[in-house]
C-alpha cells in the first residue's frame, strides 16, 4: 500500500514548475515549498530581479528556484519569459499563474461617529476612481492570468507526450496530468466589498477563466484549477492585516472572529501544504475546482461559491 503514503501522496520528485509573482508572497512560498520537498527546477517570473533574487536565496536546495525577469501585463515580456524558460527546459508540468495587484481601494466608508455615510459621500468616494485604474487592475488580474495560460500550453502540452502510459490492470497510476494553477480569491465570492470593487470583479472573472480554461483544455488533456485563498500575509495585506491591529497576523487571537472565525490569517504551511496536495498525486484527480484557503472567512459574510 506504498501508493497511500504521504510520500508518495504529496511527492512533488522531479516536478518542473513555473510561477509568476515567485518574487514575493505566496509565490514566493508556493516556489520555496516545491523546491523543498524535491521539484528539479522551479521559475519564477516576476519584474524585480532583486525580489525574484531573494526567493532564491531563501531555497534551502541551490539552483532548483531559476528567477525569470518578466511582466505578465506585457505580451512581448511574457513571449520573451517564456522562451527563457523553454531554452531552459524541454517541459513543464505545472503552471501557477500567480501575479496580480490590488487596484484601487474603496470599501464602505462611515461617518466619524461610526454611522453610515450618505449616498451623496459614497457616490463621491466611488466617482474618484480612475477608469484607467480599473482597467488597469483587470488587465493584471485577468488578461495577465490568461496570458500567462496561454504562453506555456506548448511546454505543458510537452510534458503529455513524455507522460508514461498507464499499465491495464496494474492499479498503479501514471503521474498526474500537467496543470494550470491561477491564483484568484474569495474576493471574487464576497458581496460584501472588503478590499475594492475592481479588485473583486476581477477575481470573479478569474474564477470564470479557471472554468472556461479547464473545459476548452480538455482535449489537450491539460488541466486547469485555481487557488482562492483569503488574509495571507503579504505586500498587498499588509495594510489590511495592521486595520486589525496584528503584529503578523498568523497567530490564533491576532484577528477578530467575526472577521476571519480561525481568527488568524493563513500561514506558510497553509498554502504551502496546499499546493503540495494539488501537485501531487494526491490532486491528480482535480480538474475545473477552486480551492478555497479562507480560515472561514466566507462563512462569516454574504458569498456566492
Amino acid at each position: 500500500m506504498s501508493h497511500l503514503d504521504a510520500s508518495q501522496l504529496f511527492s512533488v520528485q522531479g516536478l518542473v514548475a513555473v510561477i509568476t509573482g515567485g518574487g514575493s508572497g505566496l509565490g514566493r512560498t508556493m516556489a520555496l515549498a516545491l523546491a523543498q520537498n524535491g521539484a528539479t527546477k522551479v521559475f519564477i517570473i516576476g519584474r524585480r530581479a532583486d525580489a525574484l533574487q531573494e526567493t532564491v536565496s531563501l531555497a534551502s536546495r541551490i539552483g532548483v528556484i531559476i528567477p525569470v525577469v518578466g511582466d505578465i501585463a506585457s505580451k512581448e515580456s511574457l513571449e520573451n519569459a517564456y522562451r527563457s524558460v523553454a531554452s531552459q527546459t524541454e517541459y513543464i508540468d505545472l503552471l501557477i499563474a500567480n501575479s496580480g495587484t490590488l487596484g484601487p481601494r474603496n470599501p464602505p466608508i462611515q461617518t466619524a461617529d461610526g454611522g453610515i455615510a450618505t449616498l451623496e459621500q459614497y457616490r463621491e468616494q466611488l466617482w474618484s476612481v480612475s477608469m484607467e485604474d480599473m482597467t488597469q487592475t483587470m488587465h493584471v488580474n485577468v488578461t495577465g492570468a490568461y496570458f500567462t495560460a496561454v504562453a506555456f500550453l506548448p511546454l505543458l502540452d510537452a510534458a503529455n507526450k513524455r507522460r508514461p502510459p498507464q499499465v491495464p490492470g496494474s492499479g498503479v497510476l501514471s503521474p498526474p496530468r500537467p496543470q494550470i494553477i491561477i491564483t484568484s480569491s474569495i474576493g471574487g465570492f464576497m458581496r460584501k466589498v472588503s478590499t475594492g470593487f475592481a479588485y473583486q470583479a476581477s477575481k470573479a472573472a478569474v474564477t470564470s477563466l479557471i472554468k472556461t480554461l479547464s473545459t476548452s483544455l480538455l482535449d489537450y488533456d491539460i488541466r486547469v484549477n485555481g487557488i482562492a485563498p483569503g488574509i495571507y500575509p503579504s505586500e498587498m495585506t499588509t495594510g489590511t492585516l495592521q486595520s486589525f491591529g496584528a503584529q503578523h497576523g498568523i497567530t490564533e487571537g491576532e484577528i477578530p472572529k467575526e472577521v476571519i472565525p480561525l481568527t488568524r490569517a493563513g500561514s506558510q504551511q497553509d498554502i504551502g501544504g496546499l499546493v503540495l496536495f494539488m501537485a501531487g498525486a494526491s490532486g491528480g484527480y482535480l480538474n475545473g475546482s477552486i480551492m478555497v484557503t479562507d480560515g472561514g472567512r466566507l462563512a462569516a459574510f454574504p458569498s456566492t461559491y
